[in-house]
């Protein structure tokens, strides 16, 4: 299993539910939130957590935007599963670092795609997202 974003609050709950179904838990996290939430947003806490909890946990380092970088963890890797939670999840940062937040999301998320199209075809591949995309629409289904 691959997990992106595993340092933070989704992926790292993805890691540790999921990792007794695995032999093998890979997680791809740079820390982006430092840069996007300041020393608050530090998710290396989370990161050696996974480390020292998970037996069979691997963290790699590498940016989801790096489009090489992302071909060559799937090439090497060939998942079976990947679950996307990596973003970066402000309105607020998307209004102030545009391009960014579209590199990150959009940009990430299609490296990731076109990677698992080219080297695991058949991989599960699920993709995580924020309550941010939906609005207040379910919050008023009743």
């Amino acid at each position: 299993m691959l997990v992106t974003g595993s340092s933070g609050l989704i992926g790292s709950e993805v890691v540790s539910v999921l990792c007794g179904s695995f032999d093998s838990v890979y997680g791809v996290d740079n820390n982006m939130r430092a840069s996007f939430f300041g020393p608050s947003g530090d998710t290396r806490w989370n990161q050696r957590r996974l480390e020292s909890t998970v037996p069979h946990f691997r963290h790699i380092e590498c940016d989801i935007r790096n489009r090489q970088g992302i071909i060559k963890v799937i090439e090497d890797l060939r998942p079976s599963l990947i679950v996307h939670a990596a973003a970066q999840p402000s309105h607020d940062l998307a209004a102030s670092r545009p391009f960014e937040d579209f590199d990150t999301n959009a940009v990430g998320t299609m490296n990731l795609l076109e990677a698992a199209r080219q080297y695991c075809p058949e991989v599960v591949f699920v993709h995580m997202s924020t309550n941010k995309v939906y609005g207040d629409a379910p919050n008023l289904i009743s």
